[in-house]
């Protein structure tokens, strides 16, 4: 894994096993208000279908930064990969975050949301 140097890299371990992903989403969750263990690609993908499937602001938001972090991560692993360039994963969430407060602004419902984080 070429995030963590740790394991063989898998889209489950990239995205939701590696100790950095762990520690992003963890973090991630706890900015939106989820308290709860960061599962396995799967598990989080089923637990997002039942908890966050519909048009509330809360569904809302988790999509954009599940979206967000997945994206980030895969350009964090190419920057590593084929350019030798490293963010630390305070500066990664600062980017999701950052991200997810401009897409959601546009949206009324999220941005009184984000307004309370």
């Amino acid at each position: 894994c070429p995030l963590c140097n740790q394991a063989t890299e898998s889209i489950a371990h990239l995205f939701f096993q590696c100790t950095i992903a762990t520690e992003r989403w963890s973090k991630l969750m706890q900015w939106q208000g989820i308290r709860r263990q960061v599962m396995s690609w799967n598990d989080e993908l089923d637990w997002a279908v039942v908890n966050y499937n519909g048009k509330n602001p809360e569904a809302e938001l988790y999509r954009m930064v599940l979206a967000g972090g997945v994206y980030y991560v895969w350009q964090e692993r190419n920057q590593r990969v084929f350019m030798n360039k490293k963010r630390d994963v305070d500066t990664i969430i600062k980017i999701i975050v950052r991200d997810v407060f401009h897409k959601g602004s546009i949206k009324p419902s999220v941005a009184g949301k984000l307004k309370n984080l």
